[in-house]
């Protein structure tokens, strides 16, 4: 332990995940970021990629990789880039493929804040010490649960007390809507790469962002004594709690059937998540 407060290196990952999310092929809906790990509830389309013109996929890279100088992002080298890229079919067809892919999204999340990490305490190896797991979630009951889940990862670790308090969340983050609008939409995603800004597409959520904070309101309060858990608040928590490591899949007992025949696997327990 060396006593450091390491906290403002959070926000190099939440601002990291801002620039590159919109030109992967995913939308995040949830995250946390920890003193020692970090959590991402997002939806991943592997194939939206393929419907992307080259033009699409050059502004795409150029945006989330930029050309820099000096150590400042040469936005007037843009253009060039790009014109570069359409120039060269080969590249392009493998920039498809990385901004289409998940693995791809989350090597370039993490290798920056790595590098600059180790920098700053002027050492080397893993500074995330595992590769990323997922688990699919496979009803709007397991998205919702998984959101609640790290939304309240603060709460749980006994860092904070209250829904407020809870930093580098994507529950701060929408906390931050001050517009009465806005809090009677359904809840959608926080950073889109899937559609175009204002774009509307059905939404993955039936719940408005209003009753999204009031339920973690009701469940923190519940988890920390400061109220009882009605039954409804009950259920949430007992959804949210079920959520367990390096389970592959959460949903309906069909649907995880389904799901684990799709990929030649068997279900060896009971689904967590109705």
């Amino acid at each position: 332990m060396t006593g450091r407060d390491y906290s403002y290196r959070k926000s190099w990952l939440v601002d990291r995940m801002k620039l590159l999310a919109p030109s992967f092929a995913v939308e995040i809906y949830g995250f946390a970021v920890m003193n020692n790990h970090f959590h991402l509830v997002l939806h991943y389309d592997p194939k939206a990629c393929e419907s992307w013109s080259d033009e699409e996929v050059a502004r795409r890279w150029v945006e989330a990789f930029p050309p820099v100088e000096h150590g400042k992002v040469a936005a007037e080298r843009k253009a060039e880039k790009q014109e570069m890229l359409l120039g060269d079919p080969d590249r392009l067809a493998r920039l498809r493929r990385t901004l289409g892919s998940l693995s791809a999204f989350m090597k370039h999340l993490k290798q920056p804040i790595a590098r600059r990490a180790n920098l700053e305490d002027e050492c080397g190896g893993h500074f995330f010490e595992h590769r990323f797991y997922s688990g699919a979630l496979l009803t709007e009951e397991a998205l919702l649960a998984a959101m609640v889940y790290v939304d309240l990862n603060p709460v749980r670790a006994n860092q904070v007390r209250s829904l407020i308090k809870c930093r580098d969340t994507s529950a701060a983050e929408r906390l931050r809507v001050n517009d009465a609008a806005a809090l009677e939409e359904y809840l959608g995603p926080l950073i889109s790469g899937l559609r175009d800004p204002g774009g509307k597409t059905k939404p993955l959520l039936n719940v408005t962002l209003a009753a999204y904070l009031t339920l973690l309101q009701d469940i923190v309060a519940a988890e920390t004594g400061a109220s009882e858990a009605p039954d409804r608040v009950a259920r949430w928590i007992a959804r949210a709690s079920s959520l367990r490591k390096r389970q592959r899949a959460y949903g309906s007992r069909e649907l995880l059937r389904e799901w684990t025949a799709e990929r030649g696997m068997r279900l060896l327990e009971e689904p967590m998540l109705a």
